[in-house]
């Protein structure tokens, strides 16, 4: 049976483990001495090296935020998501799992929301642009670099106005001389927990009965709530009389895996020519059949140094990927089914046939015919995931080469041509016994949608170097770059195959239901940047660059624009008076100021195109036509973002204390927004730039390096990020809120606007409620105007939206050959309306399943103890009350605070005197765990995903995994 939840830890309890941690790592700290000869010296630090897009500059010279993240944290949770693999790593950066399904993908964003369509980073990888990097396996990954300020991302210009992620992939460049082989391997186990509590038989018969209660309680008896069901329901009678209650958990998920095999093969040769040659493969099965995805990954990495004025290079990354989405529905039926329901047949005398499925559990009849149950029309899961078929197959790509060209020891010219490809082909295939087969009155429907997108971006950059005695560094750089990128869909359908095709024979459908589309857009984008680098005398520095845009998809008029961007910093450690201090070893404070944008829209968006089909009337025949379905906006622009950036790095006692603290303002305008238009307009949306969103916040990474011995180590890392979300103007002005579009000023964007659930209106405040139209047992909402009636003018915003402060808590202790490590992430004081509430908490839903709730029972004459609760309003349909406000949602939304240990690993790394007969550099074997723990008072599937779509939402789960890394 599945793990029971595991939540509801007080916040007293989390203060308690963040002090216990904190105190943990400073009391080491402070009663371990500091042996000199395992402390990094300062110069170490100052070879390290941080990607800033378009080159690299050394870390203690970098003047922006930027956080680097290796090659070994990537790998350290092995995880199949690069993304999940770094969550939790850096401050400023909010990762996700959006909705826990296998395939579905993390999302990330930097610093908040800041545009009304999409606030997703730009993924650089390899020199190639992209929206994702799911695609990737993590082990291909050599480090990412993530520019969060606008004085980082600014060289990216109109793409960095939602932060910049650089992707670089293992290459030749840093491979060693000979040939070197690295193989891992990992099996995981899959198993859901934290499961919500439902309703037992027992406890749903019950419900089931009170909201079939009648209004009066002089007819409301215990025979007459039996009459109800004995004659079309006589077998959910006998099973709530004899205590049945059937599982739908057991019945629906299994134990799912997690597979990770990875083979690299680097050398270098002595005629200056480096390679890097991988082959990955990962397996991730969900929790329930039809839930699953399989990707394989190529990479070669080729440097050849020619001579000492020619270089050149190449990088090619291919996935193939395949993933079984099933039926988006599948989840959503799989718990929708009473207790007193099963998926299997019954006999004439109500036994069940067990193994013999029955399509509709809630419409269930005997052999002959009559009804056994006549409730609900929800179709048995397990056939719903047996005949649904969602299959997405992807062809994905990246490659890059290029040529440099060291003209003198300063000036070097390099050219970079980057491409990459997507091939996406998703096939949904759906059998007579589904919900499409219900909608369709039993038959079969198919469908096919391709997606096919090429692009390449062509760079030309000039660097000069140049040092003037021993006190100036200079260095410059002038770019030219273009960016080209076309998709071409297609899309075809039918439904009444004869029998079970798949999606491989639509043709054998009625051709009345025949639908077929395609289509192709391009965009391009021109650019020119040049970024100065100043350094005087290792102290104080300068950074100023500016990038000039052309984006083809703005109107004429508004296509160009410029992205400037100006930063300083100050090494106070370099000063005489810190020069040679025991106890600072680095202290540095940075200062800038940027512009970034967007040009976040498809295109064509600004020009009255043909997209909607429509049919007229010519006499007695139909002519095809088109119409425009948007109204086009000649005057769209840029987004732009502002953003104003203060940091400090430091580093105490050689180094044994690190970090960095950040407080950014940033401020975006001209935001572009799809527009709702009112019908009367003959337009369903436009395009337009309607307001501004501020982002201000502070971010914190500090890492203590509490033990360094020969055998012992022990490092943390905390990070803590709180960020400021607000909507500043809409419209040209800030007064007055655009309710319908849901633009709140004040609030955050995508704010939970509705109206205040307060309580139960209870027995004793029977006349009260009469004076707001409502009886004893509705919800009752906040009169927040107090005019002493419920309206449109009673809602409001609840709670925020998005955290109001996140942080993580690494740890890596090694002693011996031994390693252990864990990660610990939270998200604080976030509330989202929670799908999984709305249908298993939904009271006006008489006939299907329920979380284990208590709720309004009335005074009755049916035998049934009345409950004068005030969580939940009385079941039934006059739940609602007047104006049916309970339909609102308002009763659904909840607290999705956690604090969540992604993984726990424990390893061991055999002595070099073990393997060196069987020539083997390094072993190490270890397990891992995915998920073990989570704190919280939500009480759905996961608060991570409480937000997700209901029908795609899953179980949370734990991986343990077993795994072991070999090195030649």
């Amino acid at each position: 049976m599945p793990q029971e939840k595991f939540t509801k830890t007080s916040l007293h309890f989390r203060k308690k483990i963040a002090v216990f941690f904190l105190f943990s790592s400073t009391v080491a700290f402070a009663q371990e001495t500091i042996p000199s000869d395992t402390v990094s010296s300062p110069a170490k630090e100052i070879e390290q090296v941080v990607i800033v897009g378009y080159g690299s500059v050394k870390k203690t010279d970098v003047t922006g935020s930027v956080n680097t993240i290796d090659s070994k944290t990537i790998e350290e949770r092995n995880t199949t998501s690069p993304l999940e693999a770094i969550q939790g790593s850096t401050p400023g950066v909010n990762i996700n799992s959006n909705t826990g399904r296998s395939g579905d993908g993390f999302s990330m964003v930097i610093r908040g929301n800041n545009s009304l369509i999409g606030s997703s980073p730009l993924y650089v990888v390899d020199g190639v642009p992209m929206d994702n990097i799911d695609f990737l396996n993590p082990r291909d990954i050599a480090r990412m670099d993530v520019l969060k300020d606008a004085s980082s991302a600014a060289i990216y210009g109109s793409r960095g106005g939602s932060g910049v992620v650089i992707v670089t992939t293992k290459s030749g460049s840093s491979a060693r001389r000979g040939l070197s082989v690295q193989f891992d391997t990992s099996y995981g186990v899959k198993n859901a927990t934290r499961l919500p509590k439902m309703m037992t038989g027992a406890e749903w018969w019950k419900f089931h009965q009170v909201a079939y209660m009648s209004a009066s309680p002089a007819t409301q008896t215990a025979e007459a709530l039996a009459n109800l069901y004995s004659l079309r329901s006589p077998v959910m009678v006998q099973r709530a009389n004899a205590g049945y209650s059937f599982d739908w958990y057991d019945a629906v998920l299994r134990p799912g895996a997690m597979q990770n095999h990875y083979l690299n093969l680097s050398g270098r040769s002595d005629n200056g020519l480096a390679y890097n040659l991988a082959f990955g493969v990962q397996k991730d099965e969900g929790l329930i059949d039809n839930d699953s995805q399989e990707k394989y990954n190529l990479k070669l990495g080729i440097t050849h140094k020619i001579n000492d004025k020619f270089s050149t290079g190449a990088n090619i990354t291919v996935a193939k990927i395949t993933t079984e989405l099933g039926s988006d529905l599948a989840m959503q039926e799989a718990f929708r089914l009473s207790p007193l329901m099963s998926p299997w047949a019954i006999d004439a005398n109500g036994n069940e046939l067990v193994g013999t499925r029955f399509f509709l559990p809630g419409k269930l009849t005997y052999p002959n015919g009559t009804w056994a149950i006549d409730k609900t029309s929800t179709p048995n899961p397990l056939s719903e995931i047996a005949n649904s078929s969602q299959t997405e197959r992807v062809w994905q790509g990246i490659a890059n080469v290029f040529f440099q060209y060291q003209a003198k020891k300063w000036l070097s010219f390099k050219t970079t041509f980057a491409t990459g490809f997507t091939n996406t082909q998703l096939g949904a295939a759906y059998g007579a016994e589904t919900n499409a087969g219900v909608a369709l009155s039993g038959l079969r429907s198919s469908s096919i949608r391709r997606m096919d997108n090429f692009n390449y971006t062509w760079d030309n950059q000039i660097d000069m170097k140049h040092t003037f005695g021993d006190d100036h560094d200079f260095s410059l750089l002038l770019l030219q770059s273009q960016y080209y990128t076309e998709n071409v869909s297609s899309y075809s359908y039918s439904n009444g195959q004869p029998f079970d095709t798949g999606i491989y024979n639509l043709g054998s459908g009625v051709q009345t239901s025949f639908q077929i589309n395609s289509g192709y857009d391009k965009k391009t984008l021109n650019s020119f940047a040049g970024r100065l680098n100043y350094a005087y005398k290792g102290k104080y520095l300068l950074t100023a660059s500016t990038r000039y845009d052309g984006s083809s998809v703005l109107s004429e008029g508004n296509k160009w624009t410029n992205f400037p961007s100006v930063a300083l910093g100050w090494r106070i450690s370099k000063e005489s008076f810190l020069e040679n201090n025991n106890i600072v070893s680095d202290l540095k404070l940075r200062a800038s100021l940027g512009y970034t944008g967007n040009d976040n829209v498809d295109p064509y968006t600004t020009q009255a195109y043909l997209n909607q089909q429509t049919f007229y009337a010519n006499g007695a025949n139909l002519v095809s036509g088109w119409q425009t379905e948007a109204l086009a906006n000649s005057n769209l622009t840029w987004e732009k973002t502002r953003e104003l950036n203060f940091g400090l790095d430091f580093g105490f006692l050689r180094n044994r204390i690190t970090g960095t603290v950040d407080v950014y303002d940033r401020l975006s305008k001209d935001l572009i927004y799809q527009q709702q238009l009112p019908a009367e307009t003959g337009w369903r949306y436009t395009f337009s730039n309607v307001g501004s969103v501020s982002n201000k916040g502070v971010e914190v990474l500090l890492t203590t390096k509490n033990i360094q011995s020969q055998k012992i180590s022990w490092e943390t890392t905390f990070t803590f990020t709180k960020n400021v979300n607000e909507l500043v103007s809409i419209y040209g002005q800030n007064q007055v809120s655009d309710i319908g579009n849901n633009l709140i000023l004040g609030s955050s964007l995508n704010p939970n606007y509705n109206y205040v659930y307060d309580g139960v209106w209870q027995e004793s405040e029977a006349a009260i409620a009469a004076t707001f139209g409502q009886n004893p047992g509705m919800a009752k909402i906040k009169d927040l105007n107090g005019d002493g009636k419920f309206d449109a003018s009673d809602r409001t915003v609840i709670g925020s939206s998005v955290p109001k402060w996140q942080g993580s808590f690494y740890n890596k202790l090694t002693f011996g050959n031994f390693d252990f490590n864990f990660s610990v992430i939270t998200n604080q004081g976030q509330t989202v309306y929670s799908t999984f509430h709305a249908n298993f908490a939904n009271v006006t839903d008489r006939g299907r399943q329920k979380i284990a709730m208590d709720y309004f029972i009335p005074t009755n004459g049916a035998g049934i103890e009345a409950n004068p609760n005030n969580q939940n309003p009385r079941p039934g349909p006059q739940a609602t009350g007047a104006g049916a406000f309970w339909a609102s949602g308002m009763g659904y939304y909840r607290d999705a605070s956690f604090v969540k240990v992604k993984n726990i690993s424990l390893g061991y790394t055999f002595s070099n005197s073990l393997l060196s007969d069987l020539k083997i550099n390094s072993l190490r074997i270890y397990v891992n765990v995915l998920d073990p723990f989570v704190f919280t008072k939500f009480d759905g599937y996961d608060p991570e995903w409480a937000a997700s779509p209901f029908g795609v939402n899953r179980p949370a789960s734990i991986t343990t995994q077993f795994g072991l890394s070999a090195k030649f």
